[in-house]
């Protein structure tokens, strides 16, 4: 062997040899039998996908991961991040250029770009028509639960009239939805238990850690803050008295003693359900740590647990004023921000401090996450939980699905060659599990609340919506994709991730194979360790395959940029070549690896251009 050869490489090369391939670091197995009629006689299919908010993100800012760059006023005034005609035909020129044949368009009307695209014209429309001049097939992808209820969540105190397209509930102020996620907040997924309205007063609070070793945490280093509101915490005046105990507790996976502070015989001002415990001591040196679904419980008066929901922690308004409200990209794109009123409210630089004055966010976080009290100096919580998974609309609802059919009908509309559907979305629950109990649901299940018959009931709803978007596609003459999830199969791999699907769903992926899809396309490469790769591309691929149909790949995009390497992006195309159930590579996603330059043109990564060379030089000699 080579001296200079590592053994990881030998090894590669050696299963490579064995019908083997490596993907990265990953070997995967190859079958060699190669289903007769599928794509693969055609050849390899390159797709390209472009979600176009990170495009104009990525324009503005100069790079995805670089220092931003300072625009000017005219820059803005001459919406110089949004592409025009000629940059679009520059696009798809350079997809065409690379051998991209077909080109998906995410259309995501939580923005207000297709109503009233900043260029002056019909955006989708255009970018149809430009993929078509350069004989690319032209493919809007719709994310149907995409609906809101992710990005920076607001104080409880901005502005939020009558009729706002935002979202709201005890957690804060979602500024990002669809107009009818706004207006019919009890059509998404609703929470199995009660949401924490109406539970009784906190009388002690129990701060816990994880073991029962001694802390340098005291009593005289606590101090206890409440608020009505998610911003605004005053200091706790009452009476109190605080206590330390070794208990017997669950730490996953056992019981076991822990050491708890015991904040007794409380008396909490009426209507204040949000609590701040701060820590004078916070430095790397902190050890009073647990589980962040057991670092703290609230009782009442009788002594039961009470439901809370726990805040990721403080933000200032150095973190929103720039790169949210007073964008100038957000403020065309986000219909939030233009209303009149909080329009005023930004203007006023001392009424916003006011706003953000101890403000604590309720963003996205995993029960099971790590948090220690006086390193990060302190914990705060409210009592309660959501009713709703915010911005995951329910398919149970006959309007919801007609919703969704009218986005399919908008996309038909302008030229569209097909519609492809992905189920995964930003919306995030660290206790996901409990929602998608809709009233409906329930009665259509005969009062079963358990989570099998549920997630059938579910799962029926939405591929009934997929039955009757295949009609409506079917009856102008063009194709559907949907996209098969590794989460369907196997749980997200990376440590602390939660799940990217909505909850409680019986994904009926081999009826949507073998009734409904004309191609699938495949997400979740960089979710699994490569055996569980192996395992949901051979349980995917050998229905797809008995079906007689398509499967394609899409590739990793995560630490992609214009200035970066491309290594997973070769490895990803080589797995395509050689994997008997793969038909194509999708390149996810455009942002990553085409820029506008300094002269307003359109160019692609040379990284990206010599990991497809193979496919290129092919094109060209065709």
């Amino acid at each position: 062997m080579n001296k200079d050869t590592s053994r990881r490489a030998f090894i590669s090369t050696s299963l490579l040899g064995l019908g083997g391939m490596t993907l990265g670091t990953r070997v995967i197995p190859l079958d060699n039998k190669i289903k007769e009629g599928t794509n693969r006689s055609k050849g390899i299919k390159l797709i390209a996908t472009t979600d176009f908010i990170d495009n104009i993100r990525i324009t503005e800012r100069g790079s995805r991961y670089g220092k931003p760059v300072v625009r000017s006023g005219d820059y803005y005034e001459n919406h110089l991040c949004f592409m025009d005609r000629a940059q679009l035909d520059g696009l798809h020129e350079y997809l065409s250029s690379i051998g991209v044949t077909r080109h998906q368009w995410i259309v995501d009307t939580i923005w207000t770009l297709y109503e009233t695209y900043p260029r002056g014209f019909d955006l989708l429309k255009e970018a149809a028509g430009s993929a078509h001049k350069y004989g690319i097939e032209f493919y809007a992808e719709i994310k149907p639960f995409e609906a809101g209820g992710f990005g920076p969540v607001l104080p409880h105190s901005m502005p939020f009239p009558d009729g706002a397209v935002a979202l709201r509930d005890m957690r804060g102020i979602f500024p990002l939805s669809r107009p009818f996620a706004a207006r019919n907040t009890s059509m998404n997924l609703k929470r199995r238990v009660a949401s924490g309205k109406n539970y009784t007063a906190v009388s002690d609070i129990r701060l816990i850690k994880s073991d029962e070793n001694i802390t340098r945490v005291k009593p005289e280093n606590i101090s206890l803050w409440t608020s009505s509101s998610n911003n605004g915490f005053a200091p706790y005046k009452g009476p109190l008295s605080v206590r330390e105990s070794i208990e017997d507790r669950y730490r996953f996976p056992y019981w076991r003693k822990c050491r708890v502070f015991h904040m007794e015989h409380l008396k909490i001002p009426p209507g204040h359900t949000y609590f701040l415990l701060r820590c004078s001591l916070a430095d790397d040196q902190g050890d009073f740590s647990n589980e962040k679904g057991s670092i703290i419980e609230f009782v009442d008066g009788d002594g039961n647990i009470l439901p809370h929901t726990l805040s990721t922690g403080p933000i200032d308004l150095d973190d929103h004023y720039e790169s949210f409200y007073r964008s100038k990209v957000m403020g065309q794109l986000v219909r939030y921000l233009k209303l009149p009123e909080v329009r005023a409210e930004i203007d006023d630089l001392k009424r916003m401090q006011e706003h953000y004055h101890n403000f604590y966010s309720f963003d996205e976080y995993n029960l099971s996450d790590w948090s220690t009290f006086d390193k990060e100096g302190y914990v705060a919580a409210a009592i309660g939980k959501p009713e709703y998974m915010l911005g995951s609309l329910h398919p149970i609802y006959p309007e919801v699905r007609s919703h969704w059919l009218q986005i399919v009908q908008f996309c038909l509309d302008r030229n569209v060659d097909g519609i492809n559907f992905r189920v995964s979305n930003h919306t995030r629950s660290p206790e996901y599990w409990d929602y998608g109990f809709n009233e409906v649901v329930v009665d259509k299940a005969k009062g079963k609340t358990d989570s099998m018959s549920v997630s059938k009931v579910n799962g029926d709803a939405y591929t009934l919506f997929l039955r009757e978007a295949r009609k409506l596609i079917k009856s102008r003459g063009k194709k559907i994709t949907i996209h098969l999830l590794s989460d369907m199969l196997i749980q997200d791999n990376r440590p602390g991730k939660l799940n990217a699907l909505p909850p409680n769903f019986e994904w009926q992926w081999e009826t949507w194979v073998n009734e409904i899809a004309d191609e699938l396309e495949f997400r979740g490469v960089f979710k699994l360790r490569p055996w569980n790769l192996t395992k949901v591309l051979e349980t995917f691929g050998r229905v797809v395959r008995s079906a007689d149909k398509p499967l394609y790949l899409q590739g990793d995009f995560h630490g992609r940029s214009f200035e970066r390497h491309y290594s997973s992006t070769k490895s990803e195309w080589d797995l395509v070549n050689k994997h008997p159930a793969l038909d194509g590579y999708v390149l996810y996603e455009t942002a990553n690896f085409t820029r506008i330059n300094e002269r307003g043109k359109v160019e692609g990564s040379p990284d990206i251009i010599r990991a497809l060379e193979k496919n290129i030089n092919a094109e060209k000699n065709k």
